[in-house]
């Protein structure tokens, strides 16, 4: 894909304009990102309703009908259902199964478990199992 930057001091407002053969995600991704739409999204955590920076988050997973969502030290119960915060984050997030959105900047490791199954070790230490389908995503996305 050619990319081709145009400077121009004298422009009343900064823009963007794509020529796509077809929409993906990641180009969606890219217009949110380019239009600023959401940097945060706002949880519950105890008895108070606090932001969480995306570049803060680990992991958002599922749990008991509850969609959680982990940053390094602690945990926050997001209203919404998984896909619904799945289509405002940003493109640092990869989809690890059914249950769990990973935030990929923040993976320490990858460990190679029996039956060639694969699992994420996040920089906080926790154990995200990444489904069989998006396997070929994660390596993708992490250059291997």
């Amino acid at each position: 894909m050619k990319v081709k930057f145009n400077i121009d001091n004298q422009l009343p407002e900064e823009h963007a304009e794509f020529w796509l053969k077809k929409m993906t995600d990641k180009f969606s991704q890219l217009g949110k990102e380019l239009s600023g739409e959401q940097d945060m999204v706002w949880c519950n955590q105890d008895d108070e309703i606090v932001p969480v920076k995306f570049e803060n988050i680990y992991l958002i997973q599922v749990e008991s009908e509850q969609t959680v969502i982990y940053d390094e030290a602690q945990n926050y119960r997001y209203k919404g259902r998984l896909y619904q915060i799945k289509n405002v984050l940003p493109h640092d997030f990869l989809t690890a199964s059914r249950s769990a959105i990973i935030n990929y900047r923040k993976i320490d490791h990858l460990e190679i478990m029996d039956g060639g199954n694969i699992d994420v070790i996040m920089k906080n230490q926790i154990r995200v199992q990444i489904s069989r389908r998006k396997i070929k995503d994660l390596k993708e996305r992490l250059g291997l």
